[in-house]
């Protein structure tokens, strides 16, 4: 091949504008030992990249094993949740009316009943307050797409 042409080869493959059959034929170029001395540094570059084409990956045997691992390993946690459910749960068995903290008063329960209704309230109302802002911008909304 002309050294004219490979020269032009190369600029395209610079630019990343070569084929891949013009790439193939910059590699066979470049395996040959008499290249002039201005273009030694694409020989290294084109004979590591045939190297690296013949080259193939090996076998990868772990992911099996992984996968075995992955199995196992949701096996446990299942189990491990079925014993704590089962031993942990047993526990709460053993209350009785007494630990339940009843009031046995009724204007106390009433009292406490009150207290807690103005507690809930009071939460409602802090969220309710953040809705003017919301009415203000359904307005505004209104007010410029004119919507009646």
């Amino acid at each position: 091949m002309e050294l004219s042409k490979i020269e032009k080869l190369l600029e395209r493959y610079d630019e990343g504008k070569t084929s891949l059959a013009e790439e193939k034929l910059l590699r066979e170029y470049f395996l040959r030992n008499d290249i002039p001395e201005n273009l030694r540094s694409y020989q290294l570059m084109f004979m590591f990249s045939n190297k690296q084409v013949n080259e193939k990956l090996p076998e990868q045997p772990e992911e099996k094993l992984t996968n075995k691992w992955y199995f196992w390993t949701s096996i446990a946690a299942i189990f491990i949740v079925a014993m704590g459910v089962f031993f942990f749960n047993d526990n709460s068995r053993n209350l009785n009316e007494n630990d339940l903290g009843t009031i046995t008063e009724e204007e106390i329960a009433l009292e406490k009943a009150k207290e807690t209704l103005a507690m809930v309230s009071q939460f409602m109302n802090e969220g309710k307050s953040n809705l003017v802002y919301l009415k203000e911008f359904n307005n505004t909304k209104n007010k410029i797409i004119q919507i009646d």
